[in-house]
């Protein structure tokens, strides 16, 4: 496959950077430092399966690499706008535009630019940050992408997909109910991360405060009631086994939110945790902790 990876940050500078040193035809879409450093030293990745360097093309003009045969679609959703005019050059009769943004609208939003014929939807479980321009750092044995066809068939592009992500360094599966996967990530990562986000603070801090164990439980159990409001199935105990797992990973938890805050960088809000409180509110679903997340927030999702 010629692939292209749309937004080679932490997640995508990661699957990006393995697939083309494993000897895989890839492109980086990035930008600023970060591309620079790429294109003049290579791109560093040090991970839990050992570090390298890769010489790989980048650029931050997507319309002039031409067309390719998967697109890994990895940019903020708030980038979504911007980015999709530049992304029709890549796109063929037959490319797969997969994505592993956070959220679970991100796919009806592509189907609605590119045509549902060309998207899969998926969910990436990933310890990954960018340690400079040009230097990815991954820790944990955790490198995942799970996706699958909106319909749950197994089809020959999910087969395709498949085994070129079945390799040392990550982990792959295909979901059979991927619209029930997305909206199981978001009980993490829209609770976890706001809150420490709006906190400013670390997740073992959040959970040596005096009631951050209790907040961050609240918001799951919203993201679950609106969920199901949808239509969605969640595991047995959904709540209390992503909440045991948070804890017991919580040094080293990172969050992108946060990160993006801490940077003065936008915010993935209204379609994440914001997503939530805007179903919640359409389907009379009670969601006050998580609508107060998105109003201490909502002045930051613009940047600095």
């Amino acid at each position: 496959m010629r692939i292209a990876v749309m937004g080679a940050g932490a997640v995508g500078g990661y699957f990006g950077g393995l697939l083309a040193n494993q000897g895989e035809d890839v492109v980086l879409i990035a930008r600023g430092a970060h591309g620079d450093a790429i294109a003049k030293n290579g791109l560093q990745v040090d991970s839990h399966w050992g570090n390298f360097n890769v010489k790989v093309p980048v650029t931050d003009d997507p319309s002039t690499f031409g067309e390719v045969d998967l697109i890994l679609h990895c940019i903020k959703l708030y980038s979504n706008a911007e980015s999709f005019p530049t992304m029709n050059g890549m796109v063929g009769k037959d490319t797969i535009i997969l994505t592993i943004q956070n959220g679970a609208t991100s796919g009806q939003i592509l189907s609605e630019a590119f045509g549902g014929k060309h998207v899969l939807q998926g969910a990436t479980y990933i310890e990954t940050g960018i340690a400079g321009p040009g230097h990815i750092h991954q820790s944990g044995s955790t490198a995942m992408i799970e996706f699958g066809e909106e319909d749950g068939s197994t089809t020959e592009r999910t087969e395709a997909v498949r085994k070129l992500f079945d390799r040392d360094g990550m982990q792959v599966a295909v979901s059979s109910n991927i619209i029930d996967t997305l909206w199981t990530k978001m009980v993490s990562v829209g609770s976890i991360g706001s809150v420490m986000a709006a906190s400013r603070a670390s997740f073992v801090e959040v959970l040596s405060s005096p009631h951050g164990e209790h907040t961050v439980r609240t918001v799951m159990e919203e993201i679950v009631a609106v969920g199901q409001s949808q239509g969605v199935t969640f595991p047995p105990r959904c709540v209390e086994l992503k909440m045991n797992d948070a804890i017991g990973e919580a040094e080293e938890t990172q969050a992108s939110l946060q990160y993006d805050l801490n940077n003065g960088k936008p915010l993935e809000l209204d379609d994440i945790l914001g997503a939530v409180v805007r179903i919640g509110r359409e389907a009379n679903i009670p969601v006050p902790a998580s609508a107060a997340l998105v109003t201490v927030l909502d002045k930051f999702k613009q940047g600095s």
